[in-house]
């Protein structure tokens, strides 16, 4: 849903041990629980159903609705096994407590719904959409932007586009009736329904999800793998996990998992650019 809400930590918590507790009574296999950010949710989900055919006395629990933040505390305070976060560019991911692996990086994207024929916009354009300037796509049909978070990453990607952007987006941010989306799910749901969306996201869970969304080009520059790779894109998002110091060994198998070829075959099909995996410290 679209709309400003914020889940508590301790209700999310709750959410994490009554389906942990669920997942126990029904079977006796050893859980990794795993939570975080919203859009490596779904590539984690598919890491862990590979996981889980290599290792079968062992279930990946993907448990929604926690964020980063609440993760983090999760796994400190022994609800998780292991976090997933992301952050904007070559941010390094440091949190007190924890060890980071940075498993890869994917496109950001500025997306459409697959129906816009719009493929490509300026950054001219994109501070005049957000700054409330350009109110309409070019057939005529209105533009809707949906927000997200002014402190997400994603936010944070897209204010990393100039310091125009920074600036309209504050100003997007203050104006009255405009669609604020909580979680990245709840962005991609708003642009794939509402008439002439326009919002943010990543390229690795629109793939994952099946979206009916796509990037459009900023100053003719596409949004893909390569272009990251060549640093022809210069935004995409670093994606982590997170363990504790002292992970469990069913952590440190599907870390090694993930990190490992195959982990890495499945990561290069949601969109990841994968340079030498390796602990961020």
């Amino acid at each position: 849903m679209i709309h400003k809400r914020k889940t508590s930590f301790r209700a999310a918590l709750f959410i994490v041990l009554s389906t942990e507790m669920c997942l126990i009574g029904r079977s006796s296999a050893e859980t990794i629980k795993i939570a975080g950010s919203g859009g490596a949710l779904a590539v984690m989900q598919a890491l862990g159903d590979a996981f889980g055919k290599k290792h079968p006395g062992t279930r990946v629990m993907i448990a929604p609705g926690l964020g980063s933040g609440g993760a983090r505390r999760a796994l400190l305070g022994g609800a998780l096994d292991l976090a997933v976060t992301s952050k904007p560019g070559n941010a390094v991911e440091r949190t007190e407590g924890t060890v980071p692996y940075r498993y890869g990086s994917a496109p950001f994207l500025v997306a459409v719904a697959q129906s816009n024929p719009v493929t490509n916009l300026s950054t001219r354009e994109l501070v005049e959409i957000y700054g409330g300037t350009i109110t309409s796509w070019p057939n005529g049909q209105r533009l809707r932007v949906i927000l997200r978070p002014e402190t997400e990453p994603d936010t944070e990607v897209l204010k990393s586009i100039s310091s125009d952007m920074e600036r309209a987006l504050k100003a997007a941010h203050s104006r009255e009736g405009m669609m604020l989306a909580v979680t990245e799910q709840d962005s991609a749901k708003g642009i794939e329904t509402v008439p002439g969306a326009i919002g943010i996201s990543g390229l690795a869970s629109v793939l994952a999800e099946k979206r009916a969304m796509k990037g459009v080009s900023i100053n003719g520059r596409p949004p893909s793998v390569k272009a990251i790779a060549d640093g022809t894109y210069p935004w995409f998002k670093t994606y982590y996990l997170l363990t504790k110091r002292e992970p469990s060994a069913s952590s440190r198998l599907f870390l090694e998992f993930v990190l490992s070829p195959g982990g890495r075959q499945i990561l290069s099909l949601f969109g990841h650019w994968l340079p030498e995996a390796q602990a961020a410290r």
